[in-house]
């Protein structure tokens, strides 16, 4: 299960020996921070956890494709330019992964 926003702020507090008050607004002044710098196309660490970058999509061209249950030759749309966000997990987040046997026990679950 998923950890909520509330069960995550408790966390914080409890770890950072802060109240839980302080530890939200801690939380809220990171987003701001890193929804900023990611507005302004920065790439953003937080630790050692994660990298996020922006990135931006080139345009695609139409094309000819083919419709894969009828074989009908059909003609795929145009895509614009867009803006994407990349998250790269980084090595401590890397080696804080469960083995494959754990994993599969927890997700089945």
């Amino acid at each position: 299960m998923a950890l909520t926003q509330s069960q995550f702020v408790s966390a914080v507090a409890e770890r950072a020996e802060l109240s839980k008050a302080d530890a939200k607004r801690a939380l809220a002044a990171l987003d701001e921070i890193v929804l900023e710098e990611l507005g302004n196309a920065q790439k953003v660490r937080i630790g050692g956890l994660v990298q996020l970058s922006v990135r931006v999509k080139p345009a695609q061209k139409a094309r000819k494709g083919r419709n894969p249950a009828t074989g009908e030759e059909i003609t795929i749309a145009a895509k614009p330019a867009s803006v994407d966000l990349r998250a790269r997990p980084l090595a401590r987040a890397k080696g804080a992964l469960p083995s494959l046997q754990k994993a599969r026990r927890r997700l089945a679950a």
